[in-house]
C-alpha cells in the first residue's frame, strides 16, 4: 500500500512540481472501470473550470434524453391563399434552433429544395413576405457568462430559434504596412457595417477580435492581422441567421424568375399561431448521433451551447441561456451525479464560472459506458493521436490510439477527460482538470501527457 501511494503521488508531482501550474487549481481521478478500481486520484472533489470539458455534459444529456437518432427539424409554411402561380399571403419559416442548418460541414442545399416544394405547390410569387419565426429561443443572443471579448467573435456566436450558416459573418480586409490601418474590402454577406480599428501587425496570425449587439447589423473590430495582405479574412458572428435566411430564401425564389412584394422579416417574441400554418415541408437535421461527434471531436460551442438551449426549450417557452444550462445540470443531478459544488453556466464551457470536479466528470463517463447509446457517445470522442482536438495529444507515444477523450483549453487551463484502452482490455476513466495557473497551455498539456504516461506504461 505504501508503494502504491509513493507511485502515485510521485506521479502527481509531474502536475505539482512546476510552480506555474501548482499555484492553480487541478482536480485528478483515474480509475480502472472494468475492475472498479480506483488507480488515483488528488483533490478529486475540488472543483475546477472545465473548459471545453463541458461539452460531455451537455452531449451526454441530450443522448440520453433525445436518443442517437433524434433529427432537428426547421419547418416551412404559409398562410392565405394560392391562385395564379402566386402565394396571395406570408410565407414562413419556422426554427426549431437546429445549429447545423445551411452550414458548409454538414448542412445540404435546402434552399432549393425548398423551391421545388414552392413550385410543386404552384407558388411561384409571393404577395406578401417571408418572415423568419425564432421565437423558440429568448432574444438574448449571446450567453451573458461569456466573456465580452469572446462573445460576437466566430467561435462564440448568438444562439437563436432559427441558426443558419453557423451563425458566422465573414469580413474580408487589406492590409498594407506594419501599424498601418486595414480596410475592410467587403463581408458575407454583404449587409453588416464594419467599425474597423484594426491595424496590420508582424504576426502572422489572425488576432483581431469582433463584437456587436445581438440582431444589430453593427459590428466592430480590432486587434491585428498580417501586414501586407491583399486579402484576409476574419470571422465573426452573423447578426440575424433567421433574417438572413429569409432573405436568401427570397433571392432563390427571385433567381428563379418569381417576385416577393413584401420585406423579409423576423418574429422574436411571440411565435406564429401554428394553427393558422399551412405546413409545406420540413426541413431535417442530420440524427444527433453526427451532430453530437462534430461537437466534441471540434470542440464547436455552436454545437454545444445551441443543443442545451434546446433541451431547455422543451420545458420553457423562449428559452435562455440559463435556462440551457441549469437543464444540463439538473440532469446530471437526477441521475445522482456527485453534483456538490458543481455549477455550470452554460453548454460548451466558454463560461469561466463553471465548476466541475474529477470525481463528478469520471462517474459521468462510466454512467455513459454502460448508457444504451454507449457506442455512439464512445464514437463521439476524438481519438489520441489520431483525430479532431486531441490530434496531437500523446502523439507519437504508447498512449496514442487509446484513449478517446475530451479536452478543454483557456487562458491558464487545460483539461482532459475519456477512456483509456489498456492492451490487458480493461477500460480506465479519468480526468484531468487544471485551471487558474501562470503556464502555457503547451505547458500543461505536455505536463498532463507525461501524468497519464507514468500511471499507465
Amino acid at each position: 500500500m505504501l508503494h502504491t501511494l509513493a507511485i502515485i503521488l510521485l506521479n502527481i508531482s509531474l502536475l505539482t512540481g512546476d510552480s506555474s501550474i501548482a499555484c492553480g487549481r487541478m482536480s485528478v481521478e483515474v480509475r480502472n472501470m472494468t475492475q472498479n478500481r480506483k488507480i488515483a486520484a488528488y483533490k478529486a472533489s475540488e472543483p475546477v473550470t472545465p473548459a471545453s470539458v463541458t461539452k460531455l455534459l451537455t452531449t451526454a444529456a441530450a443522448l440520453n434524453e433525445l436518443g442517437s437518432d433524434f433529427q432537428f427539424e426547421t419547418t416551412l409554411a404559409y398562410t392565405g391563399d394560392i391562385s395564379d402561380s402566386t402565394l396571395w399571403g406570408d410565407l414562413y419559416i419556422i426554427g426549431d434552433v437546429d445549429p447545423t442548418l445551411g452550414n458548409l460541414k454538414n448542412g445540404d442545399p435546402f434552399l432549393e429544395d425548398w423551391l421545388s416544394q414552392l413550385h410543386e405547390l404552384g407558388i411561384y410569387h409571393i404577395e406578401g413576405s417571408i418572415m423568419a419565426d425564432m421565437s423558440k429561443l429568448s432574444d438574448e443572443g449571446y450567453n451573458p457568462r461569456w466573456k465580452p471579448e469572446d462573445s460576437g467573435n466566430h467561435y462564440a456566436p448568438g444562439i437563436y430559434g432559427i441558426n443558419y450558416r453557423s451563425n458566422i459573418l465573414h469580413i474580408y480586409l487589406q492590409t498594407g504596412a506594419v501599424g498601418q490601418p486595414a480596410r475592410v474590402l467587403y463581408t458575407t454577406p454583404n449587409n453588416v457595417k464594419i467599425q474597423c480599428r484594426v491595424t496590420a501587425g508582424k504576426s502572422n496570425r489572425d488576432l483581431a477580435y469582433v463584437s456587436g449587439r445581438p440582431l444589430v447589423y453593427v459590428r466592430d473590430m480590432r486587434g491585428e492581422i498580417p501586414a501586407e495582405r491583399d486579402t484576409f479574412c476574419v470571422k465573426g458572428d452573423l447578426p440575424n441567421p433567421g433574417l438572413q435566411l429569409a432573405q436568401d430564401l427570397e433571392q432563390t425564389i427571385k433567381a428563379a424568375g418569381g417576385r416577393v412584394s413584401g420585406v423579409p422579416g423576423y418574429i422574436m417574441k411571440q411565435g406564429m399561431d401554428r394553427d393558422r400554418l399551412k405546413l409545406i415541408c420540413t426541413h431535417y437535421s442530420l440524427p444527433l448521433r453526427d451532430i453530437l461527434r462534430d461537437t466534441n471531436f471540434d470542440s464547436n460551442n455552436m454545437y454545444a451551447e445551441g443543443t442545451a438551449r434546446y433541451l431547455a426549450s422543451r420545458h420553457h417557452r423562449q428559452a435562455t441561456a440559463a435556462q440551457g444550462a441549469q437543464h444540463v445540470f439538473n440532469y446530471w443531478r437526477n441521475q445522482l451525479m456527485p453534483m456538490t459544488r458543481c455549477a455550470l453556466y452554460d453548454g460548451c464551457g466558454l463560461a469561466t464560472d463553471n465548476q466541475l470536479t474529477a470525481h463528478m466528470v469520471v462517474r459521468l463517463l462510466e454512467h455513459m459506458y454502460t448508457s444504451r447509446y454507449h457506442e455512439d457517445w464512445f464514437r463521439s470522442l476524438p481519438v489520441s493521436g489520431e483525430s479532431g482536438t486531441l490530434t496531437h495529444f500523446l502523439e507519437d507515444t504508447p498512449l496514442a490510439g487509446r484513449v478517446h477523450a475530451k479536452s478543454g483549453t483557456l487562458t491558464g487551463a487545460k483539461s482532459y477527460a475519456g477512456y483509456i484502452e489498456q492492451p490487458n482490455g480493461d477500460i480506465w476513466t479519468f480526468a484531468v482538470l487544471i485551471s487558474d495557473t501562470k503556464a502555457s497551455n503547451r505547458d500543461l498539456q505536455k505536463a498532463i501527457e507525461q501524468y497519464l504516461l507514468s500511471i499507465c506504461i
